[in-house]
């Protein structure tokens, strides 16, 4: 029986430190503009009957305040059911919803695409990463970024 205890008590440690380990956000590197991006980005979401909510133009914004700001476009979309039924899992994961992939440039020209590791967000949310909710949500993520991105 220790030797049971022993060995899930080691199977917890490496998960945990599997969990520290996960990248916070994924990213992905585009070959196309910023403007392009956001544009196959967009149609992305829309090819998947999925609901874009807004597109918020950071650096738009920074540009109104009198600030430069490289493109930097975050792109906030959903879909009802499936955020339902993460919420009915737990509500609060209501504060990470809808999903939300940004678009940026760096300081080196490169453009990328970025979200929310869906690990990190069923952790953060107390639900199992191995969620059939959770899975969708990170096959649709990759997908959706990695056609915006033309990889």
């Amino acid at each position: 029986m220790s030797k049971f205890l022993l060995a899930l008590a080691a199977v917890f440690v490496l998960a945990q430190g599997a969990w520290a380990q996960a990248p916070q956000v994924i990213e992905v590197r585009s070959t196309h503009t910023a403007a392009e991006t956001l544009q196959h980005l967009e149609h992305a979401i829309q090819q998947r009957h999925l609901q874009i909510v807004a597109v918020v133009d950071h650096s738009g914004s920074a540009h109104k305040a009198g600030l430069e700001l490289r493109p930097t476009k975050l792109v906030i979309f959903g879909n009802p059911a499936l955020g339902t039924k993460l919420m009915q899992m737990n509500q609060q994961a209501g504060l990470g919803l809808p999903l939300k992939i940004l678009v940026w440039e760096d300081a080196k020209h490169r453009v990328w695409l970025g979200y929310t590791n869906p690990a990190v967000f069923a952790r953060r949310y107390d639900i199992n990463p191995s969620a059939k909710p959770i899975l969708i949500m990170s096959k649709a993520l990759h997908a959706i970024a990695a056609e915006a991105a033309g990889s």
